[in-house]
């Protein structure tokens, strides 16, 4: 996904992009009291807002369907066996929350404030003339590997409303990207909004968007956060599956099992003595 971004982008300098960005967001904390963290695999900047990638490394074939209440319910096939994942939409959407409180706590130093014509209407509707990120588009799109094959069951269809979610082959997420900010310019610069809805309300000026950028390339995390209980430590241990060092001690609740490690990047469960 880091190769097509920068093929697409490395000389684009209305769009900053940002990999493996880790935040941490001491206002959204874990269950355990620990800073709220995240972990964006890509991320976009834009004037008109935000995309989060959230990527998938599939060799075989995804499956994606309705939970029948506005939800979604993935499933990975490999060597003809299927086995339930969390919904990366879900995951991304909790990043978004993560980024947008962060970036929101942090709105006075990164953003001005509203136009002369406007400053009145922002402090009766919103206290003040403060310009924020509340109401900043933070798109979602859903990277698969191009070896994978994705399987929609029963006409599923991602979400579409405020703005549409992308779930595609990994090269073909920068032309989702391109369509989308050309949503977002038409909008801006419409007559009539209802053509755009909510594509292109909210926006940075110019020079603000690489400011916005740097912002969050600093703020990100050069070391993982780890949380630790009960005096245990990673140790080095990292995740089986994915790799990733953020892990949870959980102790087995019966007899008989072994205590093990959490992922909170895949959500899956390592033995202690792995490593």
């Amino acid at each position: 996904m880091a190769h097509y971004l920068h093929r697409s982008f490395s000389n684009d300098q209305t769009l900053f992009v940002l990999h493996g960005l880790r935040l941490e967001n001491h206002s959204q904390p874990e269950h355990d009291g620990s800073p709220g963290v995240c972990q964006i695999d890509h991320l976009l900047v834009h004037r008109f807002g935000f995309f989060i990638i959230e990527c998938k490394s599939v060799t075989g074939e995804i499956e994606v369907r309705s939970d029948g209440s506005d939800g979604d319910e993935w499933a990975r096939i490999y060597r003809n066996k299927k086995t339930g994942i969390p919904s990366p939409i879900r995951q991304a959407r909790r990043q978004a929350d993560i980024l947008r409180t962060l970036l929101q706590s942090y709105r006075e130093e990164l953003l001005g404030r509203h136009s002369f014509g406007f400053r009145t209407m922002a402090k009766v509707v919103h206290g003040t003339d403060q310009r924020g990120f509340k109401n900043a588009p933070i798109q979602i799109l859903i990277a698969i590997s191009d070896q994978g094959n994705i399987k929609r069951l029963g006409g599923w269809e991602a979400p579409s409303s405020p703005f549409r979610v992308y779930v595609s082959k990994a090269d073909l997420i920068p032309d989702k990207v391109v369509k989308e900010v050309q949503k977002h310019n038409k909008g801006s610069k419409a007559v009539n909004k209802k053509i755009y809805g909510e594509y292109g309300l909210w926006s940075m000026e110019e020079s603000e968007a690489p400011l916005v950028a740097a912002f969050l390339a600093e703020q990100h995390l050069s070391r993982p956060h780890r949380t630790m209980s009960a005096g245990r430590r990673p140790a080095g241990a990292v995740c089986k599956y994915c790799g990733s060092e953020y892990l949870i001690f959980q102790k087995r609740a019966k007899k008989n099992y072994s205590d093990y490690w959490k992922c909170q990047k895949c959500q899956k469960n390592t033995p202690i003595s792995s490593r």
